[in-house]
């Protein structure tokens, strides 16, 4: 059985809050920059699928934030049913369960696609699995994860972002969040694997022109 999302009446907006405020202690900018372009009016609104790099501790509260900002839907991310059992008050904010390698990952895929059917809601996972370093490229992702596109039974808004940290000349560090809106093609999750690290090394170009700028360029870009 899996851990079902919840979104607790003072959890939820809690780490709405904390996320920002966090972000904003931790860190000496944060950056972004999204080509993203709102929906027409008169268009149906499609839920949004988001995945991103799974560099570090901060990454659910980025992209609660990346929500709040573009997208301000009902936040879900998926997580390792071990980690979670572990931080239960984060399953009061959106967060449900899954286990590797167990029965229990067809439930928790379904209910994935549950969540997409609905166009109030944002899920977020990431494909990598596990954490390892923004530096560790190309992006690999696990296999079966793409089940859940696959098998959905209408259409869905994949977005990707990416996180990326420098320090540049100051004690503090700069974080740098790239979002880009993805029309995911058919063929399969390697199509959107290889889509993934192309529009990384477009976030990578920027990421250095930053660099060559002295850090200055591109702050609060994207509003």
């Amino acid at each position: 059985m899996i851990i079902k999302a919840r979104h607790h009446w003072f959890y939820y907006p809690f780490f709405k809050g904390y996320s920002r405020f966090m972000t904003r202690l931790d860190f000496r900018k944060v950056n972004y920059h999204a080509e993203w372009t709102k929906a027409p009016a008169n268009e149906t609104p499609l839920p949004v699928f988001m995945i991103g790099n799974h560099f570090s501790w901060w990454d659910g509260f980025i992209a609660l934030n990346i929500n709040q900002r573009f997208f301000r839907k009902k936040f879900h991310i998926m997580m390792l049913e071990e980690q979670l059992r572990d931080r239960m008050f984060l399953n009061k904010s959106g967060a449900y369960s899954l286990a590797k390698g167990q029965r229990s990952m067809v439930e928790t895929f379904a209910y994935t696609r549950e969540l997409l059917s609905d166009p109030g809601n944002l899920v977020v996972m990431y494909p990598q699995g596990k954490i390892f370093s923004m530096h560790d490229q190309p992006y690999v992702f696990e296999k079966g994860w793409y089940r859940i596109i696959e098998r959905m039974e209408q259409p869905v808004q994949m977005v990707f972002y990416y996180a990326l940290v420098d320090y540049y000349s100051h004690r503090k560090p700069t974080l740098n969040i790239y979002v880009y809106a993805h029309d995911y093609p058919s063929g399969g999750a390697d199509r959107v694997e290889a889509a993934f690290n192309e529009r990384f090394r477009d976030a990578l170009a920027i990421q250095r022109s930053q660099l060559d700028d002295g850090g200055h360029a591109g702050e609060e870009a994207g509003k």
